[in-house]
């Protein structure tokens, strides 16, 4: 017999509409600055700082994520906590990028935003428990609730690039602002209540470490892991992606370059490819419904993250934005496969007093993949694309993507060999 939490009443309908809303502004947050930071950064004469940045997110996201998702399973109604972490962290989030104004050192930039990465990081996962428990069918509902994301970050990248700023503090502050409407926002989400347990949780169960039981299940262990080691590369895309464009766009001259980017003027705005691709793999998402398995999507998501990479080296061989945006643009469908596929196929797999932890085990692992990615994928960028080849005066930007299309290949491997199973629950 279905929960209440699980057949979601006709009642809850009208407010299923703010559940859209708020994937769209949690989105649009991180779309104004995140794929901007690096240029941003440099153009502070901080750009040092951007690995170590990009790392204590996901560092922050360790320690608070299975804490608060625990929280949201037991004690706190989800949407209540997601706004109150939003407003929170908005604080800190338009901190961040007023100190690079303000002519702070770089290391302020990067305290402000590991107290907004702690304070925001179970954001997504608070938000993905409400979609799912609200959701008459999860596998066609929640594709379509989490497009909305999509079409957000499409906007906030298209804004910066018409607005010239892909290298301006302001855009932070702006998505300050925004997360601050997030946090009103989420008070309109249906109700969501933690699951009613009579026992008296344990301190493994209130840090929410009683998830980590979740890996004695094969399927969920492999793809868990899968998904740690598949982060670790994919650091690198809009960290690097954006500042190879931008370079690229110097040099690149041609009718049909200088086509595309009289109406994606950026690499912010040309970022937003692989957000429009992801539109359209949501809609097949919701389509296929219950009819996806997860190893061939997973897979195929991991072939084409293999030929993304590739097409970036040879975009930096052959000096051709056009292969850098056909790379760009495959984006949508690794991460939908992937990561959405992932989503939808982790809640199935555990109880309803569950739910939440187990997203967050899931992020759990991309934040570990997100610790070691920057700084492994940052001394890569230093020892390659950062400088120049001996005795010539191109830089060595093919080989700094050939070796993570190296890597994700290694990461297909391992998942194909190690998940076996095929019949899904």
């Amino acid at each position: 017999m279905a929960s209440s939490l699980t057949a979601p009443s006709s009642s809850f309908i009208p407010r299923n509409i703010w559940i859209g809303v708020v994937f769209f502004l949690l989105s649009v947050a991180p779309g104004l600055w995140a794929p901007a930071a690096i240029n941003i950064l440099d153009a502070y004469d901080a750009i040092w700082v951007i690995d170590y940045t990009t790392a204590i997110g996901p560092a922050m996201a360790i320690l608070s994520t299975l804490m608060f998702a625990s929280l949201a399973d037991r004690k706190y109604q989800a949407q209540n906590m997601l706004g109150v972490l939003s407003i929170t962290g908005a604080v800190f989030l338009w901190l961040s990028f007023s100190s690079l104004e303000w002519g702070w050192s770089p290391w302020w930039y990067l305290f402000f935003q590991a107290c907004n990465a702690f304070i925001g990081a179970p954001m997504w996962i608070l938000l993905t428990k409400v979609a799912l428990v609200h959701s008459r069918n999860a596998e066609r509902d929640f594709p379509l609730f989490r497009i909305w994301g999509t079409v957000g970050w499409i906007a906030a990248g298209m804004l910066v690039s018409w607005l010239a700023m892909d290298a301006s503090a302001t855009t932070g502050k702006m998505a300050g602002w925004v997360r601050v409407l997030i946090g009103l926002a989420a008070f309109m989400l249906p109700r969501t209540p933690p699951a009613i347990s009579k026992e008296k949780p344990t301190l493994r169960e209130k840090l929410g470490l009683s998830a980590l039981g979740l890996l004695e299940n094969k399927k969920l262990k492999v793809y868990f892991i899968t998904t740690l080691l598949f982060t670790i590369p994919l650091a690198s895309f809009y960290l690097y992606a954006p500042k190879l464009l931008m370079e690229l766009a110097e040099v690149d001259k041609s009718s049909f370059a200088i086509c595309v980017q009289s109406w994606l003027p950026g690499p912010s705005s040309q970022m937003t490819l692989g957000q429009m691709t992801e539109i359209g793999a949501m809609l097949l998402m919701s389509y296929m419904g219950v009819r996806a398995k997860l190893k061939w999507l997973v897979t195929l998501a991991m072939i084409l993250g293999v030929m993304r990479f590739a097409l970036f080296a040879l975009a930096g061989v052959h000096e051709m934005l056009a292969l850098m945006w056909l790379g760009v643009a495959l984006h949508g469908f690794i991460y939908t496969f992937f990561s959405i596929t992932g989503q939808m196929f982790v809640d199935r797999q555990v109880p309803n007093e569950m739910r939440a932890q187990a997203q967050a085990l899931m992020a759990l692992m991309a934040s570990i993949g997100g610790v070691i990615g920057p700084l492994a994928v940052g001394q890569l960028y230093k020892n390659t694309a950062d400088g120049k080849l001996q005795n010539t005066g191109w830089s060595a930007w093919p080989l700094f993507w050939w070796v993570l299309t190296i890597a994700v290949f290694l990461c297909l491997v391992y998942f194909v060999m190690g998940y076996r199973d095929e019949k899904e629950d």
